[in-house]
């Protein structure tokens, strides 16, 4: 076994473990949904919004305006009007009913999604043993 040195332990010096630093980014997802929209005609999510307000603003000042009216027609029983507390749930059942909707919302295009997806950064920095 001539040529072969063995190294001790106490040969290698000061032993340093190795770093490894691993820095990871969040994959990303972006949809574009103007496609759908427009096959299907629709608004725009803040446009409907809008309206949606303006029509729920509109809705209450009307159902104020008629709660008046059904209140001046109570007080005006005297004017013969026959079964008035009758004809008022008649009509609020007409006005608020249930009612049936269908909705066909399936568009020719889809969505288009894209994903990003980023692969981990791994550095090693392998340090080990240092000679005495």
């Amino acid at each position: 076994m001539a040529g072969i040195q063995s190294i001790l332990p106490q040969d290698w010096g000061d032993y340093r473990p190795a770093e490894i630093n691993i820095r990871l980014r969040s994959a990303e997802m972006e949809t574009d949904w103007t496609s759908v929209f427009n096959d299907r005609g629709l608004k725009r999510p803040i446009t409907l919004a809008k309206e949606l307000k303006q029509e729920a603003v509109f809705k209450v000042i009307e159902n104020v305006a008629i709660k008046a009216q059904e209140g001046d027609r109570m007080m005006n029983i005297a004017a013969g009007e026959k079964n008035v507390f009758g004809r008022i749930a008649h009509e609020r059942y007409m006005r608020n009913g249930q009612k049936e909707i269908t909705v066909e919302a399936i568009p020719h295009q889809g969505v288009i999604i894209d994903f990003r997806i980023y692969p981990p950064e791994i550095e090693v920095d392998p340090k080990g043993a240092l000679p005495k």
